[in-house]
């Protein structure tokens, strides 16, 4: 078991806070959680000051640091090499928040930091970056330091009672001699720190697991830092778009084995080699992931995977089997496409459905578990186009757009291919063709191109004159064109919903394969034989 020296219990004041975090010797580490207290919260935890009531520890870390810029809420902290820092591990939102209010409420331009205290009622509030606060308001960053307190209220003695003055004075005192309990852990073992940790991560807005897994694992794994947003970063460096630490965090635990939604990752390594290996070999995994979803799934960015859970099940695959080839890809670009349809008639996929999956790839061969994978999936002979989602938190949208892009859609006065991932990238794709249509078509796909801008009046000039290739590529003939050099929308709408139905539905039959063999193919079972 590993030794821990006895954490220290020490008290801190919101003063020392802002001190130690000017100085670089609190310094918060990077979770990619980010800072997720709204100003409701920063508020509340300022009246609790005042009122004398516990806002709860912190943990702290000592361990050295190196030369770093780093950012608390709204103050940029230039902070110097030192033996003996203390990383905050838990008390992020709260050290945040207070460190940035008492150092910037004056000058933030965040709202959330602009915390002001109301001398009439003694009530805290935030103050809007163009607003300009009551005459009452003090920014509680004046609160903090005596000297710059009186020079507040000389400056304002013309209206200040006896009663602003003293809870002025009240708040100022709370507020520099308030104590926070805090726990001081100095170990090199990092277990018995997170297993503190763990239990501590109780109150308050819970973390997600993909934060708590930040948190435990992320800023120990060397000199570069190794997180999950950084493998999350992987697939957009090919240009397949950022995926969310959730999935990544899923990535992660299918590449290792067991439940991908267990909760509990205090020993999920057993060294911090063994840390940087596994976010290594993900990241790997993880660009083969893009080349079979681009180029044999044919699905060329991650907003438009219809559901997301199918990564970690590659992840998983890939790890097991390599990256497929052959009867294996096809077999996988089925299940893919099997499943996204039997997601939008399910409503997605359960827990259970998941592990079930990741339990299938693990089988004898390649062809075996894509086989495997395909048996999950729920039996459907049919997919029927519903032209009438255009939103693209819809699975049903995003086999839309690509039954669209199954095309090639084509710039209209370039000729030059759409680049679509640039343009998800950016948002949404669609481009409505009229804008002030009155059809219930309008709202559809069918009222929709992919290309990179433009009015809905310009892009229905350039679409009337371009030529037959770049018409055909939005899916448009020579009769839709003449119905928009016509300005008959219904008209137009009607054939166009016509030609976008038949397109979606042919390629989901072409990538889903309905009824073809699932098994080994002919050629390998003769070869068994």
């Amino acid at each position: 078991m590993a030794t821990l020296e006895r954490p220290r219990i020490e008290q801190r004041t919101p003063e020392d806070l802002v001190r130690d975090v000017q100085r670089g010797v609190v310094r918060i580490p990077q979770f990619q959680r980010g800072f997720k207290w709204e100003a409701g919260d920063i508020v509340k935890l300022f009246d609790s000051i005042l009122r004398g009531f516990p806002i709860g520890n912190l943990l702290l870390w000592r361990r050295p640091a190196p030369e770093q810029t780093f950012h608390v809420g709204p103050l940029t902290v230039e902070a110097p090499e030192v033996d003996s820092a203390l990383w905050v591990v838990d008390g992020q939102q709260r050290i945040t928040s207070l460190v940035g209010a008492l150092s910037s409420a004056h000058v933030a331009t965040d709202v959330r930091f602009r915390v002001h205290l109301d001398l009439d009622t003694g009530e805290f509030h935030t103050a809007g970056a163009r607003q300009q606060p009551p005459t009452t308001w003090i920014p509680v960053s004046f609160l903090l330091d005596t000297a710059t307190l009186l020079r507040w209220m000389r400056e304002n003695s013309g209206w200040l009672s006896d009663a602003h003055l003293a809870l002025a004075d009240q708040a100022a005192k709370a507020i520099r001699e308030y104590q926070i309990p805090t726990y001081v852990v100095t170990t090199i073992a990092e277990g018995p720190l997170l297993e503190i940790f763990t239990r501590m991560n109780n109150a308050g807005k819970r973390l997600t697991k993909a934060e708590v897994f930040q948190a435990l694992h992320s800023q120990t794994a060397g000199d570069a830092p190794l997180t999950l947003a950084g493998l999350g970063r992987v697939p957009a460096e090919a240009g397949f778009g950022a995926m969310d630490d959730q999935i990544v965090l899923r990535c992660v635990l299918a590449y290792r084995g067991g439940d991908i939604f267990r909760d509990d990752f205090t020993s999920e390594f057993s060294s911090a080699d063994d840390r940087s290996e596994t976010f290594r070999a993900v990241g790997a995994a993880l660009r083969e992931v893009v080349v079979f979803l681009r180029d044999v799934a044919e699905i060329p960015h991650i907003k438009l995977l219809p559901y997301s859970n199918v990564v970690p099940v590659l992840v998983r695959y890939f790890r097991l089997h390599g990256a497929p080839e052959g009867r294996a890809a096809t077999l996988l670009r089925r299940w893919v496409w099997r499943g996204a349809v039997a997601g939008t008639h399910t409503r997605g996929q359960s827990v259970a459905d998941m592990r079930q999956q990741i339990h299938s790839v693990d089988a004898s061969d390649p062809v075996e578990a894509a086989s495997a994978l395909l048996k999950r999936v729920p039996p459907t002979t049919r997919f029927t186009a519903t032209l009438d989602k255009v939103h693209f938190n819809q699975a049903i949208t995003k086999i839309n757009v690509l039954g669209l892009c199954s095309v090639e859609p084509r710039e209209p006065t370039t000729g030059s291919p759409v680049d679509i991932a640039r343009l998800l990238d950016h948002g949404n794709p669609l481009r409505p063709i009229f804008d002030d249509a009155d059809s219930p078509l309008a709202a559809t796909v069918a009222n929709r191109v992919i290309v990179t801008a433009g009015t809905a009046g310009a892009l229905r000039l350039d679409l009337a004159r371009a030529s037959e290739e770049i018409a055909e590529s939005h899916l448009l003939d020579t009769d839709a064109q003449r119905l928009l050099t016509a300005g008959s929308s219904q008209a137009f709408l009607e054939r166009r919903a016509v030609a976008i139905t038949q397109a979606i539905e042919q390629h989901v039959d072409r990538m889903a394969e309905w009824g073809a063999r699932d098994g080994k193919s002919v050629s390998d079972l003769l070869r068994t034989a």
